[in-house]
C-alpha cells in the first residue's frame, strides 16, 4: 500500500496556499487564492481520515517510496488544475 507521505505533502500545500490567501491579499482578489486553499484543504481532510482508518486496520503510519513521491505530485497536479479550471469558468460568467 502506499504510504501517507503524499498527506504531509498535500498538508504542506493547503498552509501554503492559505498564508497565500493570507498574505498576498491584492495576489489573491486577481488569483481566488481562497479557492485554492479550499480546495487543497479538502482534499487533506479527506486523506487524513482515509489515512486514519488505514492506520487502525494496521497499515504503517508513514513510509517514504517512490510511489509515495508520484502520488504526491500527482494529487498536487489534480489540485492546481481544479483550480485552474474554476478561475477559467469563473471568467466566462
Amino acid at each position: 500500500m502506499l504510504s501517507e507521505v503524499w498527506l504531509l505533502v498535500l498538508l504542506a500545500f493547503s498552509i501554503i496556499s492559505t498564508l497565500l490567501h493570507f498574505t498576498r491579499r491584492s495576489w489573491s482578489v486577481k488569483y481566488r487564492f481562497d479557492r485554492l486553499a479550499l480546495i487543497s484543504w479538502g482534499s487533506t481532510i479527506m486523506f487524513t481520515v482515509d489515512a486514519v482508518y488505514a492506520y487502525l486496520e494496521g497499515e504503517e503510519p508513514i513510509d517514504i517510496s517512490k510511489d509515495a513521491a508520484l502520488l504526491s505530485t500527482i494529487l498536487l497536479v489534480v489540485v492546481i488544475i481544479l483550480w485552474l479550471l474554476s478561475l477559467v469558468l469563473s471568467k466566462k460568467h
